[in-house]
């Protein structure tokens, strides 16, 4: 409903209930923020231990999944913070503490450098899917470090600016901050397109196609060799399609934080003088919808690590039990040697056709 008068414009929903919507999911974001922080901060610490006690990793994409998981596990112990203040637990909050500068950078930089990272892992797999012969000279060691440092320094430039433009405040429009009265609102806007852009929409697609890449190049072996397939064939191509259906829900779990954007930006360029209550409340239900989300989607990364990798899983044994499986371990390392042999040679004898053992 639209009510006018001679000074403003007041645009409000007379018929839709936001207090029940605000009450409904701040009640999910507080069960949702207590248990991804119990269950996904562990999980993270523990993620990182197995990761760095592995000896000499072949695969230089490991460090992705070391640098990616420290990112996640610094937003999770954010969020944990947040939901203490929220639930009274804590005296101050950490948008008061910290500054509410600093602490949406740390918040929202560690997001988007997850992101980023969990893209680059996407892309050197594909690269792995498509070239396989020159894969090995592509990415390297040094190449990974390179993409590391690379692109925590551009996340750390495109962030800088928010540092002069965002405050503290309880109704904060832009995600967990609001916006200084003394910033252009060009900027605001330019920043915020930049940043769904760069930091949602782009990693969140190339880790679709990353895995639909791996999801065709597997239904294709299976195809070509049906009868000749062997079990682990088959149980690569089930957790291909587990991967596919994951990078899936990690697209639509990103949209909330796509959506505020594109509002924010909407509101703010037609509605930013106009007075309306509801305006608040509708902030108030998507900043829910994001922490909940985003809760979900980064507290969850070891746990999908240990169900679709074997080897990781190995390693993890091996670092719970405090036990020497050197054996299990050659075993293993043996029968992922002799696939890629196998497949090797069915290129070189039958087709160009790519089959690789991720």
């Amino acid at each position: 409903m639209m009510n006018y008068n001679n000074t403003t414009w007041e645009i409000c929903v007379s018929n839709y209930n936001y207090e029940k919507s605000i009450f409904i999911s701040g009640i999910i974001w507080n069960i949702s923020g207590f248990c991804c922080s119990l269950i996904g901060i562990p999980g993270h610490i523990l993620h990182i231990m197995v990761l760095s006690k592995q000896s000499c990793p072949k695969d230089p994409t490991s460090l992705y999944y070391i640098v990616f998981t420290i990112c996640e596990l610094i937003f999770l112990i954010g969020i944990f913070w947040l939901w203490c203040a929220n639930m009274s637990f804590v005296k101050n909050d950490p948008r008061d503490v910290l500054s509410c500068r600093i602490f949406y950078c740390i918040l929202v930089g560690s997001i988007a450098l997850s992101n980023l990272y969990l893209a680059a892992v996407s892309i050197d797999r594909s690269i792995m899917i498509l070239f396989p012969f020159r894969y090995r000279f592509i990415v390297t060691q040094s190449s990974v470090t390179f993409r590391i440092i690379l692109i925590l320094l551009i996340v750390i430039v495109l962030f800088v600016p928010h540092y002069f433009y965002l405050q503290y405040d309880a109704k904060a429009k832009l995600v967990l901050c609001n916006f200084t009265s003394s910033i252009n609102d060009k900027q605001i806007h330019f920043t915020s397109i930049i940043h769904s852009i760069i930091f949602v929409f782009i990693p969140s697609l190339i880790v679709c196609i990353g895995s639909l890449v791996l999801l065709k190049n597997r239904h294709q072996h299976r195809r070509t060799h049906k009868h000749s397939s062997s079990s682990t064939a088959r149980r690569m191509h089930k957790s291909s399609v587990l991967m596919f259906l994951i990078s899936l829900w990690f697209f639509v779990s990103l949209l909330p934080a796509l959506i505020i954007e594109i509002f924010v930006i909407y509101d703010q360029l037609f509605f930013h003088e106009m007075l309306c209550s509801m305006r608040q409340k509708i902030y108030k239900i998507l900043l829910n919808c994001f922490l909940i989300c985003s809760s979900v989607n980064y507290s969850t990364k070891f746990y999908i690590h240990l169900i679709v990798s074997e080897s990781f899983r190995m390693n993890l044994i091996q670092f719970i039990t405090c036990s020497n499986l050197s054996n299990a371990s050659r075993q293993l390392r043996m029968k992922v040697k002799n696939n890629n042999e196998q497949n090797i040679n069915l290129i070189l004898k039958k087709a160009p056709e790519k089959v690789i053992h991720i």
